[in-house]
């Protein structure tokens, strides 16, 4: 029988945590065997978490729980995350969300056997996502047309 698990970099499933926790948490995934594929081209885990480099993804959402967290600082972009799907300790799949107003699939990294197939998302539409034309009007009553916050509200829907 497979075991399969969920980790999350950078939330427990629900709420952002902190660096140490995200830390804990990408020390985790290192241990595992790396499945990801990228264009037929295998992946190692320096790809996605180089300390050198701030702009690989775990180096992105340790960073971001640094500020967003450690330090208590409020951030205009929803915080980055990431879902890493484990079957007997090896991982074959990576989904990475980020976004400004709402998170959004970035990447859906899987291994060799996953690529091509039709999965869920962990998350379809972010439930924490805002329409800044919306706040705009109701908050500080600019004049936004309805029609623009609709098709931003629809835009949202389909991410």
């Amino acid at each position: 029988m497979s075991e399969i698990r969920t980790i999350y970099i950078g939330f427990d499933g629900e709420n952002v945590v902190s660096s140490e926790e995200t830390k804990k948490s990408i020390d985790e995934i290192s241990k595992l065997e790396c499945a990801l594929e990228a264009e037929g081209q295998q992946l190692n885990w320096k790809v996605f978490n180089n300390p050198d480099e701030p702009r690989t993804i775990f180096q992105t959402i340790l960073g971001d729980r640094k500020i967003r967290v450690d330090q208590h600082t409020a951030m205009a972009d929803r915080p980055p995350m990431a879902v890493v799907s484990v079957v007997n300790n090896k991982a074959v799949r990576l989904e990475f969300y980020e976004g400004h107003d709402a998170l959004a699939l970035s990447f859906d990294l899987r291994s060799k056997e996953l690529s091509g197939k039709d999965l869920p998302r962990w998350m379809e539409v972010d439930p924490q996502a805002y329409n800044p034309y919306k706040f705009l009007k109701e908050a500080l009553g600019f004049p936004i047309p309805e029609e623009i916050i609709k098709e931003v509200d629809e835009q949202q829907k389909s991410t």
